[in-house]
């Protein structure tokens, strides 16, 4: 018993003097060092060059996967590289890339201008003390150039149909980088010839040459200018069908020579015959009604067989009230520089709109007054029929373009305390109040035939306008019904001071029964079609 105590001391003391007191126990030897990991890729052979033939060499975009082991350790990151034949590495540690993945889609290097390349990849193990694999894994990758690519933008594809200045904007690419890019190349109906521009061109406005007076015209060449600033070139493009359908085609090609997918866009192209423009912007289900009355009105005014250009830009319209529609898609997206240079092919414009001042996001006229700058710098003149109306939300149309392209100087407003409308009773008064510039015969007294609740007037005061008639309005509240007579500004009709511009901004027919809603205060109808007559005189519009 005594013994059997004595020996579990003795170890207990043995066991306690290994642990604390670090006793010698007799025991000898050195510490094995730290071994390299070792590095293994998912591609066995260590060239695949002999393996594939030509057709068969890979994209120069693969997916290469590895894995490391450390048998004293663990991996803590890869170090990878990849280079040709041509370009080796300076020296065993130049080149490399740290990364803690275990796969990735590497672009592998083909040189400039080169179709093929076999580009050597090494990857190396990194263990937990900082140790790298001293024989990394590696193969070689038989690659070939892959072909760019080129897509046209939504955002600036043309409507269906334009008029002979059409403007494209594409995204070019390519998997070698864009300093591998060697041009862009279009053609217009033909998908064997094409002309070349520079790779990073990625904007560009067609216009083509056309004669208004040769009418047997039915194509021409298009000039190209490039950049939403409207940079010309010496490059022309022939082949531009007029009043026909055309296709454009595009291409990227690589400094190989390599070319993207052909892509085409195929649309409809008028050609401009007159220096006149009607615009149909009258955006309800009876605007053929209104668009046939103006154009009767045109010819009437014109010279004998002068043609008039129609551009219909009225879809989508609405059965309701005006203004809660989309922009017309019959409208370029952008515009600058496609519509500034549209507007200006026109020295006359006649635009009939249903809304202009209520919206700047849902209607058409607003859009294009940001760019009639150009117009009207060459001389353009432009009548504009539509009716003053208020938005919904006057913070939503601040800016409105329209607004500071017409003769007016602001939009009438109402009590903050009532919500009212103005209407036009029949028989109401429609007065002349200056007499139109440059014409020696004054304007006719008018009348409605019944009563208009579609229109506005509004302040006309300023220099550089001048108002033409005044008319009678009632205020109607909406709550209650109560009415009287109004006393704000009248205005329903000015012509600017500098005679480019004029708004008519009543009604000349009920657009459902063609009847006349303006007539002379002696009952002529003739009256309101002489009124704007001597409008289109004032402005300088060709008379016969």
């Amino acid at each position: 018993m005594k013994r059997s105590v004595f020996f579990c001391t003795a170890v207990l003391i043995i066991a306690t003097c290994l642990i604390l007191n670090g006793c010698d126990t007799g025991f000898s030897g050195t510490a094995l060092d730290n071994q390299p990991p070792d590095t293994q890729l998912s591609v066995r052979d260590s060239s695949l060059v002999d393996n594939l033939n030509e057709e068969a060499r890979l994209s120069s975009t693969v997916l290469v996967s590895w894995s490391g082991a450390d048998e004293d350790g663990f991996i803590d990151a890869f170090e990878i590289r990849f280079f040709t034949q041509d370009e080796p590495p300076a020296g065993p540690e130049d080149g490399w890339t740290m990364t803690t993945r275990t796969d990735s889609l590497v672009l592998l290097p083909i040189p400039l201008g080169e179709r093929l390349a076999d580009v050597t990849f090494e990857v190396r193990a990194i263990d937990n003390e900082g140790l790298k694999d001293p024989t990394p894994a590696r193969t070689i990758f038989p690659v070939q150039n892959a072909p760019p690519t080129i897509q046209l933008s939504s955002f600036d594809a043309p409507p269906d149909t334009t008029f002979s200045i059409i403007s494209f904007s594409w995204r070019a690419d390519d998997p070698e980088g864009e300093s591998n890019l060697d041009r862009i190349e279009i053609s217009l109906n033909d998908s064997t010839q094409f002309a070349a521009l520079a790779p990073d061109v990625s904007f560009i406005t067609l216009v083509g040459q056309v004669d208004r007076n040769n009418p047997t015209q039915t194509e021409t060449n298009a000039r190209v200018f490039v950049g939403r600033g409207f940079q010309s070139t010496n490059v022309q493009i022939p082949d531009l069908r007029l009043d026909a359908e055309n296709t454009f085609y595009f291409r990227a090609v690589d400094q190989t020579d390599t070319t993207s997918v052909l892509e085409r866009f195929t649309w409809y192209v008028k050609k401009p015959q007159s220096e006149v423009l009607y615009v149909n912007d009258y955006r309800k289900i009876a605007g053929e009604n209104v668009q046939s009355f103006h154009l009767d009105l045109l010819s009437q005014y014109l010279p004998a067989g002068t043609t008039v250009d129609t551009w219909d830009i009225s879809q989508p319209f609405t059965t309701g009230a005006a203004g809660n529609t989309p922009r017309s898609d019959a409208l370029p997206p952008n515009a600058d520089p496609t519509l500034r240079q549209q507007l200006a092919l026109y020295p006359y414009i006649y635009w009939v709109s249903t809304s202009a001042t209520n919206s700047i996001s849902g209607n058409n006229l607003p859009f294009a007054a940001t760019v009639t700058d150009l117009f009207f710098e060459q001389g353009g003149k432009m009548l504009v029929h539509t009716p003053i109306s208020q938005p919904v939300n006057p913070e939503d149309n601040l800016g409105n373009a329209a607004i500071l392209l017409l003769p007016l100087n602001n939009l009438i407003s109402f009590p903050d305390t009532l919500r009212i409308g103005l209407r036009m009773p029949r028989e109401a008064e429609v007065t002349p109040q200056s007499a139109v510039p440059g014409v020696s015969e004054p304007l006719p007294a008018l009348r409605t035939t019944q009563s208009i609740i579609s229109a506005q007037s509004y302040d006309a005061s300023g220099a550089n306008i001048i108002p033409l008639y005044d008319a009678e309005f009632l205020y109607i509240t909406r709550q209650g019904g109560r009415q009287g007579p109004w006393f704000g500004p009248k205005t329903v009709a000015s012509i600017s001071a500098d005679q480019r511009i004029g708004l008519f901004a009543l009604p000349l027919i009920n657009d459902q029964t063609g009847d006349l809603v303006l007539e002379g205060t002696d009952g002529d109808p003739q009256a309101p079609i002489r009124a704007i007559h001597l409008m289109l005189e004032s402005l300088g519009f060709p008379k016969r």
